[in-house]
């Protein structure tokens, strides 16, 4: 552990500490370099819960051991048009402000950001200029890349992000060796270290009970086309005593809803169960209790330039995890060994390993508690902390 305290604030992130894998990794960069004597602030410019959702959560506090603040002054995001905006206006002055205090009281050492919006990544390279603070990006996505990113706007968002802003960022923290190759193209001068995912493994240690067997998906409903790959290997399973559990997130009511009409209208007797906006300790449950954990990674460059949060969390529930050979898979593990690998991202490929798990439920509870081990050494945030810290340490 370094002796001398940082102060590191992150930039950009929302809805903390309630959301979902974006925060879930703030968190846990954030519990990572507060083992490393750091202290770490998280600042938010706008509310985003509904007037009732996680009653008496006030707009500056502490969780888990990281500060954080509401710039807009509240956690709650108004449903009128007019006040929303206003308080985004707050949000972003308050940022400013808060940045000031902290400069002119010499309390903060470097910024992280995550977030992929032009606008904000700009106000974010001003408040570097202007303060004289390192400004590092956290890079789990390829911009240019996202196919379900399709309205013009965001094609020259994401365009004017990849090829230029990346660029003026003090260095940055890819998640991938895609990523990583990529940083080193645009910003040849700038440092960089690879930050792969995070997972808090101590949550996961929780007694296990005896329930129906089921297999797992959990992802967002913009990914309906994976969704639609993971149903159809479900269906060509051909299984009855046992089920498929989807954890949804994301997207509209109107496109889960859909979603729902779709299962109801391909499966009878309900073998399908669709789960929304589940709280985090209902999740670590069902994960901890599936028969195996699905995951399909398209061979798309999107798919091979991020690593999925939730991998971090399946290899925690020491489940068997069923994924495909792309991107980072192929850097950390073996098939039938750390995991169920398909060779390809075919619906035969894929069903190979679903059915593996039902003839041979033995080895495949070996090959998750082999998985869980794995991502014990390569992805417990505990192991990156002293990383974070000494990268860190290039710009101070």
């Amino acid at each position: 552990m370094e002796n001398d305290s940082r102060h590191i604030v992150f930039l950009g992130t929302s809805g903390f500490p309630y959301g979902l894998a974006a925060v879930q990794r703030t968190i846990l960069m954030g519990k990572a370099l507060l083992s490393e004597n750091c202290k770490v602030t998280v600042v938010c410019r706008k509310g985003t819960y509904g007037p009732y959702e996680h009653d008496g959560f006030d707009n500056n506090g502490n969780f888990e051991g990281i500060d954080y603040t509401y710039t807009s002054g509240t956690v709650i995001k108004p449903k009128s048009f007019f006040r929303r905006n206003l308080l985004k206006i707050k949000g972003i002055y308050g940022e400013f402000k808060y940045l000031q205090l902290l400069k002119k009281n010499d309390n903060i050492d470097l910024a992280l950001v995550s977030n992929m919006k032009a606008l904000h990544l700009f106000r974010y390279l001003f408040f570097s200029f202007f303060f004289r603070i390192p400004v590092i990006l956290n890079l789990v996505e390829m911009p240019n890349a996202m196919q379900e990113r399709t309205k013009l706007s965001e094609k020259v968002n994401d365009y004017i992000v990849s090829r230029w802003l990346y660029k003026y960022f003090d260095g940055a923290l890819p998640i991938s060796d895609k990523l990583m190759d990529y940083y080193k193209i645009i910003a040849r001068s700038r440092p960089s270290m690879k930050l792969p995912i995070l997972c808090d493994y101590e949550k996961f240690n929780l007694p296990k009970k005896m329930e129906n067997p089921y297999f797992l998906y959990c992802g967002s409903v913009n990914y309906m086309g994976v969704i639609d790959f993971v149903l159809e290997c479900y269906k060509k399973l051909e299984v009855h005593h046992v089920e498929m559990y989807m954890i949804v997130s994301g997207g509209s009511k109107e496109a889960t809803k859909e979603l729902q009409d779709k299962i109801n209208r391909q499966f009878e007797g309900s073998p399908v169960k669709l789960f929304t906006n589940i709280p985090y300790l209902q999740l670590v449950h069902l994960y901890n209790h599936a028969i195996a954990l699905l995951i399909p990674l398209r061979p798309t460059l999107q798919d091979a330039s991020r690593f999925p949060h939730k991998i971090g969390e399946y290899l925690a529930s020491g489940n068997p995890v069923i994924t495909t050979d792309v991107g980072e898979i192929k850097n950390y593990f073996k098939d039938g060994e750390t995991a169920l690998v398909a060779e390809e991202y075919s619906i035969l490929s894929f069903t190979e390993k679903m059915s593996f798990v039902l003839k041979e439920p033995d080895r495949a509870r070996a090959i998750g508690i082999n998985g869980k081990e794995l991502g014990l050494k390569e992805f417990d945030y505990k192991v990156h902390g002293l990383r974070m810290r000494r990268f860190f340490n290039n710009f101070l």
